[in-house]
Parts: structure tokens; C-alpha cells; sequence
């Protein structure tokens, strides 16, 4: 049976009731956490020109634009909610399987949800946590990291995530499922030069991404059909992307008790989490040493070589961002940053903050160096990084750090993702109520009673 077929079939049984608490609480956490990023997002460079685009097009108002407003056909404001989900790299991280696993579903499954119409909240969370599921155990089991084969598969994760959770909440049974899945395959796509080119289309092929997977249910809900052995085919997704260098073991062992999506990371910062560790490295030295920015000579941060590749690369550009785009994938500036402010929040990721010249100054002093040891025993996922910081007085400090908060073993409860959330609020595109932001923290946090989660979207235009 491909593993188009036996998510399907999975899919088609998952209940509510078979959630285990803790997969109910943390989707709940992952999807409020996901919302107020996409508040910060409805400003961010690109999404007007998407809404320009969609709104000359037309078409059946089925789906809602977060912030803005603007109804739309589903795929459609699923592609500017993605890219919007995306736009400040402050969303959640699956560690392990490289994924940004609620802007890849979150906005898909909104999307189908506003157009099916009545979804109730516990539906909604089924849904969410088949797709994030998917998308967790399908990145797991790659064998080689995008960050060295630059074909970034969070991407292709979010197309196949997003559309099985959208065939989920539209009804579709089992061979409409696999046909959405088939078609989602004919599209997927995302590439890591935008990324390193610091271009706003990192956010926008996750927008894409979104689309894809909603249109691709849609059609199948319309009797389109797919391809059926979409994975582990002749040709299929594993063969053609992959060389067949997969584990085909996690895919499916434990299914259904064994939850992984329980091990996602939540972010604490608001850009790539490659550059989290290094920050946390230097908060850590800010606070423990009582480091100042004026104090230092150098700084070495010691990573692994994807994450050089990602947030080191080219290094004198990234020690120099011109926006802000650039800046979420910088370490150098993240870092110094971080040495100036002793944190490292929206408000240092402003345009105007990134052209701070002191902020920059020092990150003229930050060189990156692949670590040997550390590539050696993280290379194939996201790993620590170590700070060597160079006084004025001559003398060295150094920081590791393996993990940040946010991280299972250091969680953020659903407080702390409310703070997060109201954190984001000034950030929007447009003035919002914070009384009905509040109400919207309220409807999340108990979600599973919520008779229809399009009144949650209605709280957030």
C-alpha cells in the first residue's frame, strides 16, 4: 500500500476522541502560536502585491484574508494566509523533520474549513493534527537535509500536510484523498536560493505551498483525478526527489499512538531558527557575564554547515542586511543584536532597527566556521552552536547552546504563547480590538467546544 493510500485510510478513521490529551493541548498552543505570527505577517513586504493580484482576479468569496478582510476563493486566501504565516519566520519548527509545520497547515486548513462552512473546533483539530502529523513523519524520514540539497521539503511537506488536511475537513473520502495527494505531488516545488538571496519569496512559495494543497483537494473533491502511488511509485515522490533514500519506519510505525508532532519547537525569536542557538548563546552571555556590546572584540559562532549554508552565507552580505528579510536569515546581525539588546524581539527586526550602525558595526565582528564535531553528530537535522567571544581586554568566553526556549524540553505553556500572541498584535497591517484578540485567545485555548471556527476568523478581520 503506497503511503498516499495508508494516510488516507488513516485519515479517514482519525476521530477527536482518539487524540490523546496532549496532542489536543499542543495543537491548540501550535495553532494560536501560528495566528499571532500571521498578525506580524498581514505588513509584511509582498502581501499587498498578492492581494493586488487576487483582488483583480475575482471569484468566489469563499475564504477569508486574516487582518485584511478580503474574501476569496480558498486557494487564493490560502496563499496569502501561507504567505502571511511565513512573512516573519517566527513560526514553529519540528526539529528533527525541518519542517515549518503549522504555516504549512494552518492556512490550508482555515481555508477549507471557511469554505466547507460549520466546521466545529474539535473537527478542526483533527484535522490540524493529521496534517502536522504527516508532514512531521514525512520530513523524519528523509535521509538528506535540504540545507545541503537546496530542494527545501518544508516546502513539499506543506503541500502534502496542507492537502490531506484539507481533504479532511471538505469531506473527502478515501480515493478523493489520495487523488489530492497526487495532484499536490504535480506541484510541488520551493528552492533554497531564494532563501539565501534573502528575497521576500521565501514567503511567498510558502503561500504557494498552501495553495496548492487546497486546490489540489478542491479538484479531487471535483472528481479530478491523481496519480495513486504518489510516494513510493516507480516514479514517485521518495524516487524522484530522493533517490529512494528514505525511512520508510517512521512513516508508519506507532501511527496513531506514538505522536511526533508532540516534539515541536515553538519560537522564541522571530527569525530562522538556524540562528535561534547562537542567539540564545549570546542572551546567555549577556545575562550571565553581564556582557556589553562595546566589550567585544570578536565573535566565532561555531555551527553546523547547513546552518552556515542558510544563515552564514555568503558571510559579508550577512553581516550587512539591507532588509528585513535578510536580516531573519543573518546570524552575524541576529547575534549582534542580541549582544546589544540582550534579547532578540520584533522590535529589533523593524527596517528601521536593521540599519542601526552600531548593531552593525558588530556584526562586522562575527565570523562563522563550520564545526566539525557538530556537523558530525547533528548534520543531518538542526543543531547547537557554540559562541567564542573575544574581549577588548584579551580575555574569551564561550557559550554553547543545544537547546532555546520553546523547545519540548524547555516548553512554553499556553500563557507564554498568549504573550507571544498579544506581542504580535501591534504588528498587523491594520488596527485590531484588542478585546476581540483576547476573545480570540479565549476561543483557542478552548477550542475543541467552539461550534464553528469561522467565527474565530471573524474575530481576526
Amino acid at each position: 500500500m503506497d503511503l498516499a493510500a495508508r494516510y488516507a485510510a488513516f485519515g479517514a478513521d482519525l476521530t477527536y476522541d482518539k487524540l490523546p490529551k496532549s496532542v489536543v493541548e499542543d495543537t491548540k498552543k501550535l495553532i494560536l502560536d501560528q495566528l499571532g505570527v500571521m498578525l506580524v505577517g498581514s505588513s509584511a513586504a509582498g502581501v499587498d502585491s498578492l492581494l493586488a493580484s487576487t483582488r483583480r482576479w475575482g471569484g468566489a468569496k469563499e475564504a477569508s484574508v486574516l487582518v485584511h478582510g478580503d474574501r476569496l476563493p480558498a486557494h487564493h486566501a490560502a496563499m496569502i494566509n501561507g504567505t502571511m504565516a511565513r512573512a516573519q519566520d517566527f513560526d514553529s519548527v519540528h526539529e528533527g523533520a525541518i519542517v515549518h509545520l503549522t504555516a504549512g497547515s494552518l492556512p490550508q486548513c482555515l481555508a477549507a474549513a471557511e469554505r466547507k462552512g460549520g466546521v466545529a473546533g474539535h473537527d478542526f483539530i483533527t484535522a490540524m493534527a493529521l496534517a502536522m502529523e504527516f508532514m512531521v513523519r514525512l520530513g523524519v524520514s528523509f535521509e538528506t537535509s535540504f540545507l545541503k540539497t537546496g530542494r527545501v521539503t518544508t516546502l513539499h511537506q506543506a503541500t502534502f500536510g496542507g492537502a490531506l488536511g484539507a481533504s479532511k475537513l471538505l469531506g473527502l473520502d478515501q480515493r478523493q484523498t489520495v487523488s489530492a495527494l497526487g495532484l499536490a505531488y504535480g506541484q510541488v516545488a520551493g528552492n533554497l536560493q531564494v532563501t539565501v538571496e534573502g528575497t521576500v519569496l521565501v514567503r511567498v512559495l510558502q503561500g504557494f505551498a498552501a495553495q496548492t494543497a487546497v486546490q489540489s483537494a478542491i479538484m479531487a473533491e471535483d472528481g479530478l483525478v491523481g496519480p495513486e502511488r504518489v510516494f513510493q511509485g516507480e516514479w514517485g515522490y521518495f524516487k524522484s526527489y530522493h533517490d529512494n533514500k528514505y525511512r520508510a519506519d517512521v512513516l508508519t510505525d506507532g501511527l496513531g499512538e506514538e505522536w511526533k508532532l508532540l516534539e515541536t519547537s515553538i519560537k522564541y525569536y522571530p527569525c530562522c531558527f538556524l540562528a535561534h542557538f547562537a542567539i540564545g548563546a549570546m542572551t546567555d552571555l549577556v545575562a550571565a557575564k553581564k556582557l556589553k556590546a562595546s566589550d567585544i572584540e570578536t565573535i566565532t559562532a561555531r555551527v553546523t554547515q547547513g546552518t552556515f549554508n542558510v544563515v552564514c552565507s555568503p558571510q559579508e552580505a550577512k553581516r550587512t542586511p539591507v532588509t528585513t528579510q535578510q536580516a531573519l536569515f543573518s546570524l552575524p546581525y541576529t547575534v549582534a543584536a542580541a549582544a546589544h539588546s540582550g534579547r532578540l524581539s520584533l522590535a529589533e527586526m523593524t527596517p528601521e532597527a536593521i540599519r542601526d550602525p552600531k548593531v552593525l558595526a558588530t556584526a562586522q565582528k562575527v565570523t562563522c566556521v563550520v564545526d566539525d564535531e557538530l556537523e558530525a553528530q547533528y548534520g543531518r537535522i538542526i543543531g547547537p552552536s557554540i559562541l567564542d567571544v573575544t574581549l577588548r581586554d584579551g580575555s574569551t568566553v564561550s557559550q554553547r547552546v543545544d537547546r532555546v526556549k520553546g523547545h519540548p524540553a524547555m516548553p512554553m505553556s499556553y500563557d507564554d504563547v498568549a504573550e507571544k500572541f498579544r506581542s504580535c498584535i501591534p504588528f498587523a497591517a491594520k488596527p485590531l480590538d484588542p478585546a476581540r484578540m483576547e476573545r480570540v485567545i479565549e476561543e483557542v485555548r478552548h477550542l475543541e467546544k467552539v461550534r464553528d471556527v469561522g467565527e474565530i476568523v471573524k474575530l481576526m478581520v
